[in-house]
């Protein structure tokens, strides 16, 4: 096996370890959500409701509430870094292809008959 295969044999075992199944992201989402929920309880308690409560109840919700606006507001935020990111790129691009490349040397060729249907090319 050359070193291009092998190469290409461990990128691809890489990439595969990276991959998750659609259980294991639900899985690590539901933990993902349930411990935020904990969070959520942990403050509305320090904060004084108590468990069961209307007031609790609300406080819950404000806090979900909170979070998912943050969440809105960091992925526009991350989005709009990326749509900056593809600006500059766009850019800086645009200036690579503006630069104008040394000119070529130029290369000159005479070519002599030398006789007896033969020649003789010399270039500087």
């Amino acid at each position: 096996m050359g070193a291009k295969s092998t190469s290409l044999l461990i990128l691809s075992c890489v990439l595969l370890t990276a991959c998750a199944t659609r259980e294991e992201i639900a899985a690590k989402k539901a933990a993902a959500e349930q411990l935020a929920q904990a969070e959520r309880e942990k403050h509305c308690t320090q904060f004084g409701y108590q468990p069961g409560t209307p007031t609790y109840s609300k406080c819950l919700e404000n806090l979900y509430l909170q979070e998912q606006q943050l969440a809105v507001v960091e992925e526009a935020n991350r989005h709009a870094r990326s749509q900056a990111a593809g600006r500059a790129l766009q850019q800086a691009g645009a200036a690579l292809q503006s630069i104008n490349p040394p000119p070529s040397p130029s290369i000159r060729c005479n070519t002599i008959p030398t006789g007896g249907g033969t020649s003789s090319t010399t270039c500087q």
